[in-house]
């Protein structure tokens, strides 16, 4: 709520119509997506389900033609399958037969991703970026309030209130800061951008991010995070990144 009501202070309150329903929606698909997220992020390796990202772009291309009636072409079909193959290489996990930790929590996240993306990429066009992500905001703040409804979650929320540290308090607002302007980058880029896929496809270099940033912090704070950083990991990790990459460059070329 606190960016939200910065946002008014500048640009003040935008005209309202049927097409502003659509920031506010994407506002609160964000947040509760976030709960899958995090739900997949506490139950397995996190530079493994931020690689399976590279998901969206496909679903997002799927979910065209099935809603849009976007056509695919043969060089998308491949692409598709491609990286589905390297989400394979990923997300199996071969010493227990099973798929890793948290894939289904991940593919929900991803999925409303997905569908975030074509609304926001369509909403930009009826209307001012500002106008467009301080309604985003709105629908954000909406998300957290809701959340209240549900007793369970309501004391969950009031219970980490009273006992958050001083220390718990100061990493949350640093991720919602974060997170603030990641959000307003991408919101930026795809008001700017000739396509959704192109800026889908910028995103997937999160990935390499991902892998890199999990094996330092590993080595550097293991007592806070704990990845599996040898060789044949980091190795599955890579592979399966950089030929999720190539089906993503296929789907766009």
């Amino acid at each position: 709520m606190d960016f939200f009501i910065i946002i008014f202070v500048f640009v003040g309150w935008p005209t309202l119509n049927i097409y502003s329903l659509i920031p506010i929606a994407t506002g609160l698909i964000l947040i509760y997506s976030y709960g899958f997220y995090g739900k997949a992020l506490e139950q397995g390796d996190t530079s493994s389900l931020v690689i399976l990202f590279k998901l969206i772009p496909v679903v997002t291309l799927i979910l065209a033609f099935i809603f849009l009636g976007q056509t695919l072409s043969s060089s998308e079909l491949i692409g598709f399958l491609v990286v589905l193959i390297g989400a394979i290489i990923i997300s199996f996990e071969k010493v227990h037969g099973i798929f890793i930790k948290g894939f289904g929590m991940i593919l929900i996240a991803i999925f409303m991703w997905s569908i975030m993306t074509l609304l926001i990429d369509y909403g930009l066009t009826k209307m001012s970026f500002w106008h467009y992500f301080m309604l985003d905001n709105l629908g954000s703040a909406l998300a957290g309030l809701l959340l209240f409804i549900i007793p369970s979650i309501r004391r969950q929320v009031i219970d980490g209130i009273k006992t958050a540290s001083t220390r718990k308090y100061i990493w949350f607002s640093w991720n919602n800061i974060l997170d603030f302007f990641g959000q307003m980058s991408i919101k930026k880029a795809l008001a700017i951008a000739p396509s959704v896929g192109l800026v889908t496809a910028v995103m997937q270099v999160q990935s390499f991010y991902a892998i890199i940033i999990g094996a330092l912090l590993t080595l550097l704070i293991p007592n806070i995070i704990k990845e599996n950083i040898s060789a044949p990991a980091l190795i599955k990790k890579i592979i399966g990144a950089v030929i999720m990459f190539a089906g993503v460059y296929i789907i766009l070329i």
